[in-house]
């Protein structure tokens, strides 16, 4: 299975994430610059609409400014339940442990840096879904990224340019929907029920992952409404208990959280890392970041479109709250555990061409990055390794006089690539001996609900391609299932590869149409604002209408 993803993902990573030169052998993705670049742009342009409508939107999702016969197919509540399950999930607890592994601490403030300025992004783009949709004859709705590119920028004088973005979006969005939102959520949860139960190991993950296919195709068929159903009972339950998780932990450390802190800070700006560390950690919090709350793809877009409202800046302002829970205080309180506990990489230093990571002491469990093959064959992987002093061989012993361990080459068929959930489970596992167990049905659940949200999300993009073609989106579905095989058997760094380059690939396109089409948002904006300042002071939903 890995002989057929890893040259595709290799290329596909290689395309997306073309890197431009920034001095001393550093370099930086040209699309991550532009999300970056863009989030600023957006919440300066809107005045910082993440903190100024931030009561507005807790009020528009409690239904104030919404009524039951208003056009569309679910609440606000159900579509930022359905997008969230899109986004808090895997993304929250193997993707930090990855952002983590790669970038250090530091990335995770990055992260937050994003989620915080992702606000504006998501705010822009919902507000676009809602705009541009299109509701059918059967009173389905159709939206998204594709829709506000075809037909605003066709509104705007740009048919032939709207047009060809939506196609190239279209299909990213399928891409991003088979890789990102179903076969790392299956591979990563895969991993974690083998390493917890020791059930479906040695090559039998496919197993589960039919099992999990069999789930999702019974939820997908039934549509935006079924999916709708489901995650708005599953979201809060899964979000609350991972959360409280958390909590529990962090209090058993509670002295320890300034320190944790401090060193998020101080690793992002880390004189010793220099600038090629600083510049990886950014990379890395920008991208895990994105990948977590998915703002500035347009994707949530989609999740959004079939709310019932009249006003489509009322599931803008919504939409912005998701990227504040997910990312700032979801991923925030994931990566304090990781650090408080003391089980990410601790005690880093340079010996010959490896970097070694010793112990936090003599009986934890810890991951190491081993760069030089001439050290320890693992293909430049981190391999998952037994208590430190059994299997291990002390580095001092190689060229160097740091001291820590590396793993023998006998642990080399269990190595896999940064980490990921694991790391994460092992947190929790050394306050919690049990939690390992919760956590993975946790796990499940949130890959559950975040394949079943993407699944309506690529099936929308096919339905867009194909012309509302029944049959396609039915192929579409039952090639999703398939997926969902393939993820729990695969290597995660094949298909994190897959699935950053085909999630990324849509950003463009989006980013794009974002920018023709700031003057729509920017109108929509002050029309919700008025509407909803009419409401506050006391008037009817259909007084306050009348009104303008």
């Amino acid at each position: 299975m890995d002989g057929f993803l890893e040259p595709i993902a290799t290329t596909a990573d290689k395309i997306v994430f073309y890197s431009i030169p920034l001095g001393n052998g550093n370099s930086a993705p040209i699309v991550l610059i532009l999300l970056a670049v863009t989030a600023i742009f957006l919440t300066i342009y809107f005045k910082f609409i993440n903190l100024r409508a931030f009561g507005l939107a807790v009020r528009t999702v409690k239904g104030k400014y919404s009524k039951d016969d208003d056009p569309g197919q679910i609440t606000h509540f159900q579509a930022l339940a359905t997008a969230l399950s899109a986004t808090v999930g895997l993304g929250n607890i193997a993707g930090v442990a990855v952002a983590i592994g790669i970038g250090g601490p530091g990335a995770v403030f990055w992260m937050v840096v994003m989620g915080f300025l992702g606000m504006s992004s998501k705010f822009t783009e919902c507000t676009l879904g809602v705009r541009y949709r299109k509701i059918d004859s059967e009173g389905k709705v159709h939206g998204g990224g594709m829709r506000y590119l075809q037909e605003g920028l066709k509104e705007r004088g740009f048919a032939g340019l709207g047009k060809g973005l939506a196609i190239f979006f279209a299909i990213a969005c399928v891409g991003g929907a088979l890789g990102a939102g179903n076969m790392f959520q299956m591979n990563q949860s895969a991993q974690q029920v083998t390493e917890t139960f020791g059930v479906f190991s040695g090559g039998g993950e496919w197993k589960l992952g039919v099992i999990v296919a069999i789930a999702v195709g019974a939820v997908i068929l039934g549509g935006i409404v079924s999916i709708a159903r489901v995650t708005a009972f599953l979201v809060p339950f899964m979000t609350i208990i991972y959360v409280i998780a958390c909590i529990v932990v962090l209090f058993g450390y509670a002295g320890q959280i300034p320190a944790a802190l401090g060193t998020i800070v101080s690793e992002a700006f880390s004189p010793e890392a220099g600038i090629g560390g600083f510049i990886g950690g950014l990379i890395q919090g920008i991208k895990r970041g994105v990948f977590s709350n998915e703002a500035g793809l347009g994707s949530a877009a989609i999740a959004h479109a079939p709310v019932k409202t009249r006003k489509p800046a009322s599931e803008g302002v919504v939409a912005l709250l998701e990227p504040f829970i997910d990312t700032v205080v979801i991923c925030l309180m994931t990566a304090l555990v990781i650090v408080v506990t003391g089980v990410w990489k601790v005690d880093a230093s340079l010996a010959g061409e490896a970097t070694i990571y010793s112990a936090p002491d003599a009986s934890s469990e810890v991951v190491k990055t081993l760069e030089a093959s001439d050290l320890v064959k693992v293909d430049k992987s981190i391999a998952e390794v037994k208590k430190a002093g059994e299997e291990w061989v002390p580095v001092h012993t190689q060229e160097g006089t740091e001291t820590g361990f590396i793993a023998l080459d006998s642990l080399v068929d269990r190595t896999g690539w940064s980490g990921g959930i694991w790391l994460t489970s092992r947190s929790f596992g050394s306050v919690i001996s049990w939690f390992p167990y919760v956590l993975t049905i946790a796990v499940v659940l949130f890959a559950f609900s975040t394949m079943i949200s993407w699944s309506y999300y690529g099936e929308q993009a096919i339905d867009y391609l194909s012309g509302s073609n029944k049959i396609a989106i039915l192929i579409y579905k039952i090639i999703f299932c398939i997926c969902v095989v393939l993820g729990a058997g695969a290597s995660l760094q094949n298909v994190l590869k897959l699935s950053d380059a085909m999630y990324f690939a849509m950003v463009m396109p989006n980013l794009i149409g974002l920018y023709f089409l700031l003057p729509v948002v920017k109108k929509e904006l002050a029309s919700f604002q008025d509407f909803a300042k009419r409401v506050d002071e006391g008037a009817s939903l259909d007084e306050a209408e009348e009104a303008e």
